[in-house]
């Protein structure tokens, strides 16, 4: 996984340009800035004037900031960042030989079995077909676990858990490892797509096999009996 994984990572980062909204990218740069701004001010009120979070002040100042931080990622997740003509629907064969569709379903998988010639057009299209969606969904949601990593540095900065409610400090390590999930699926998905692409260009095509010549068994002619016949 860890060698996909890297190669998905690499490819993502080097053609995501092809898939993604540049403009669509800045405004959720500006939007996440400008709610982690505006919430941070709010809470920065709040401590000085109810004491909403305790410590000393530089602790205090940093847990704001990875709040905020974190408030504003979780917003970003939420903002669609892929092109328009983008087409983000399901990747499969369709409907025909599912047996076929399991054959070529595990081409994608960590460890694929021989591929068949007659199967290396299809691989090569999917692999092309699924790396938009793929690299969509990993810009879109790799803010998941950076948002609850902040979230974490915040409640160790501001002292919210202890040894007696512990809670505050399991939970979003536990949240940040189940929602990675989804953007480290996109990404070691890439990495295998693409090692199925180059599996399926080092691949012979299938010969054709042209159609064989149809017989006429209908008699040319006069189709009138003659005596004898």
């Amino acid at each position: 996984m860890g060698n996909a994984f890297s190669t998905g990572w690499r490819i993502a980062r080097s053609r995501r340009s092809e898939f993604l909204d540049l403009a669509r990218l800045r405004r959720r740069t500006v939007v996440t800035g400008t709610v982690a701004v505006v919430s941070g001010t709010i809470m920065v009120i709040a401590s000085l004037l109810w004491g909403a979070l305790d410590g000393a002040w530089p602790l205090r100042l940093l847990a704001i900031v990875c709040f905020a931080a974190a408030l504003g990622c979780f917003v970003g997740v939420f903002l669609r960042v892929h092109r328009r003509d983008l087409d983000l629907r399901g990747t499969g064969t369709g409907a025909g030989d599912w047996r076929r569709g399991e054959r070529i379903d595990r081409q994608f998988a960590a460890r694929p079995p021989a591929m068949l010639p007659e199967d290396r057009d299809e691989v090569l299209a999917r692999a092309e077909r699924s790396l938009g969606p793929s690299v969509a969904l990993a810009a879109r949601f790799v803010l998941l676990p950076i948002a609850w990593a902040l979230f974490w540095a915040g409640a160790l900065f501001s002292g919210l858990g202890t040894v007696d409610q512990p809670t505050p400090l399991l939970m979003p390590p536990l949240l940040m490892l189940l929602q990675s999930a989804t953007s480290i699926a996109a990404v070691t998905g890439i990495g295998r797509s693409d090692a199925a692409r180059r599996r399926a260009l080092a691949l012979e095509p299938a010969p054709v096999v042209a159609a064989p010549p149809r017989r006429n068994v209908d008699p040319r002619g006069s189709k009138v009996g003659l005596p004898g016949d």
